[in-house]
């Protein structure tokens, strides 16, 4: 078995064969240029996919994947400014038959949990070889899911639904996916102004989250809060 998860999800019935007239569409979304040039090399010279779009912000990704239409939109999760935590699920509820899928050097339960909470259909690792993310890209346009072993090995599927869940919820797990976002700008050292600015909110409504995200988590202040991102992970840079 490779490194990627190979339990197999029933295909769509609108899913395209990689062997039909149209190759797979792909959106590659990453802030590091090496990343982008040489995946989109490799994409194109595979038989049966094409990359329509490339970007180097995570908001400019989801402009894209908006205006294209593509049938996989691969995303890095770390982006200056907002990061793909905060903008991908709107652009999964907006672009349904555009199926999701993460390429990260980040691992750890809570962003694999915010990963498939979303409706991501992919959690891969850099570290993986070239080909198993290209085999891993025809795979989820297939139908299926894929993940790398190290983030398979953090899940657990449910027979009845098909979705995936982490096999062991932290305490962070039981925010919500903006409580988590906004959780990683404090995590930072940004401002409620600023983070305010980013998300398009009051910063009294920043301000009114930070203050429920710590009373779940049983903090008392923001600096205790912002060391305790910081030891799970969260800062991400």
């Amino acid at each position: 078995m490779s490194a990627l998860d190979q339990t197999a999800q029933p295909p769509q019935t609108d899913a395209l064969e990689t062997s039909g007239a149209r190759p797979i569409r792909v959106v590659l979304a990453d802030d590091h240029m090496m990343v982008v040039e040489s995946f989109s090399l490799l994409l194109n010279l595979e038989r049966g996919c094409e990359v329509v779009g490339t970007a180097n912000t995570a908001e400019r990704g989801v402009e894209l994947v908006k205006s294209l239409q593509p049938d996989i939109a691969v995303f890095d999760i770390d982006f200056p400014g907002r990061d793909s935590f905060d903008v991908v699920p709107d652009l999964i509820r907006s672009c349904p038959k555009t199926r999701i899928m993460f390429l990260t050097g980040h691992i750890s339960d809570v962003f694999v949990h915010q990963a498939v909470s979303m409706g991501a259909s992919g959690y891969l690792l850099k570290g993986e070889p070239a080909l198993a993310v290209v085999s891993a890209i025809k795979k989820v346009h297939s139908g299926d899911y894929a993940f790398s072993e190290p983030v398979r090995n953090r899940l657990v599927r449910d027979s009845q639904t098909g979705r995936y869940s982490v096999c062991t919820e932290s305490v962070l797990c039981g925010l919500t996916l903006q409580q988590l976002s906004i959780l990683r700008h404090l995590a930072r050292g940004e401002s409620v102004k600023s983070i305010a600015h980013q998300f398009g909110r009051s910063e009294k409504s920043i301000d009114s989250h930070k203050y429920r995200i710590m009373h779940k988590l049983g903090i008392h202040d923001r600096v205790e809060l912002a060391r305790y991102a910081i030891r799970e992970g969260l800062a991400l840079v």
